[in-house]
């Protein structure tokens, strides 16, 4: 949670940017576009938490980003296209990442219901990766 307050401040800092312009024909929707950041920043915390060396970490990272990309149909270039004209239109932004949170939040939620209340004792890692151990 406190990695997407730190990545919306940064977002807010580039809103002094010039704006580029009109939406990219190929513009993800809204609604894919916060599923596909939802699943995106739960394998970034994933990679975080069980990762320690940083170069394996993105290399991961990259793998998975596809994978999260084709599991929702969308190609590379239209995602950092959607992703370059929100960035561009912060606003547009803020209300996206205000989605993004609620979403992860209600995953959140789904996922300490199914255990029973208890305090989550392992994420599931990416395909590859070995989960941490709870200390």
């Amino acid at each position: 949670m406190k990695r997407i307050f730190c990545i919306l401040s940064c977002l807010i800092l580039l809103g002094c940017q010039q704006d580029n312009g009109d939406k990219p024909a190929n513009m993800i929707s809204q609604p894919k576009m916060v599923r596909i950041l939802a699943d995106i920043h739960t394998v970034e915390a994933l990679i975080e938490q069980n990762i320690s060396y940083p170069d394996t970490a993105l290399m991961v990272f990259n793998k998975q980003q596809s994978e999260i990309l084709k599991k929702h149909g969308v190609k590379q270039e239209d995602f950092k296209a959607t992703y370059n004209y929100y960035l561009n239109h912060i606003a547009e932004m803020d209300k996206l990442y205000e989605v993004v949170v609620d979403t992860l939040s209600v995953r959140e939620s789904r996922v300490r219901a199914a255990q029973g209340g208890q305090p989550q004792e392992q994420e599931q890692a990416p395909e590859g990766m070995v989960p941490a151990p709870v200390q």
